[in-house]
């Protein structure tokens, strides 16, 4: 695959999940469709960072600084408005990132969750609790609104 290839994250990625297949790290689930990467899901952040001049761990620094959230820290990915957050830490296999669109929640048991993407007829089971889940929604909405106002405090 050639360098750009694998920028499978932009406006519409949905969702990442960890693959544990040899040639398939990561499992990219967009509007339009499943893609697999070789990459690591912290990786392909990593990259789509890099095209908007930070890194994955420039934007959780900044993240943490600005915003006193250190744990399953969400991040800006671009300042078009591209964010995602952890559903666990982000070392952990089981960690699913979930970006910025709009879903439905589902409980399913205790610590088990579905996430419903009506308009893209997508859904996906985790293994997260619908407070987990809401509790980083909500953390990446506050995070989305404190970079809008810097903006728009810049552009004025």
């Amino acid at each position: 695959m050639g360098k750009y290839e694998e920028n499978f994250i932009d406006r519409s990625a949905l969702f990442l999940i960890s693959s544990f297949e040899t040639e398939r790290k990561t499992k990219v689930v967009t509007k339009h469709g499943e893609y697999y990467s070789r990459l690591p899901a912290l990786q392909l952040l990593d990259q789509a960072c890099m095209l908007y001049a930070s890194t994955y761990d420039g934007r959780v620094k900044a993240t943490r600084y600005n915003l006193k959230q250190h744990k399953k820290t969400p991040i800006l990915i671009s300042n078009d408005g591209v964010a995602a957050f952890p559903t666990k830490s982000p070392t952990h296999p089981e960690c699913i990132w979930i970006f910025n669109h709009d879903y439905r929640t589902e409980k399913l048991a205790a610590g088990k969750t579905r996430i419903i993407y009506e308009q893209h007829n997508v859904s996906v089971e985790l293994d997260v609790s619908i407070h987990t889940l809401e509790k980083q929604r909500t953390r990446m909405y506050e995070m989305l609104y404190y970079y809008m106002k810097i903006q728009d405090r810049h552009n004025t």
